[in-house]
């Protein structure tokens, strides 16, 4: 009966810790935010703040599309020089003009942890400034 009880409660302890400790990139975005617009042909920069200290570069943003469940991936890495480090707390990146508009795409950051952040989702338009 003890030992159940020791189980049981190490089991919660596990879950609330990993609940206060999700897997991630070593990075939260926070550009774009949910719901934002950005258009074709103009350079956004990107934004992140830094969750993990150990994690120290960004090997890959890419730009994903879809449901949540089903996401597709349109361009696999956006990232001109192979990896950037997290501390740069931003990348500037050129919406290319081939990218079909729509309010379904996200990002895709994967670490040099081997693990993934996925901001919210964005709207690609096709003219005019960035909201």
């Amino acid at each position: 009966m003890k030992f159940a009880l020791v189980s049981f409660l190490t089991l919660c302890v596990s879950v609330v810790t990993f609940a206060q400790n999700p897997m991630n990139a070593g990075i939260a975005s926070t550009h774009p935010p949910l719901n934002s617009v950005v258009a074709r042909s103009f350079e956004y920069t990107i934004r992140w703040g830094i969750t993990d200290e150990n994690a120290k570069f960004i090997d890959t943003i890419s730009v994903i599309k879809g449901e949540a469940l089903a996401l597709d991936v349109i361009i696999p890495n956006i990232l001109t020089n192979a990896s950037i480090a997290i501390s740069d707390l931003s990348y500037n990146w050129t919406i290319p003009a081939t990218l079909t508009p729509g309010a379904d795409y996200s990002l895709r950051f994967i670490g040099d942890n081997s693990d993934t952040t996925y901001p919210p989702y964005f709207s690609i338009k096709q003219f005019g400034p960035v909201h």
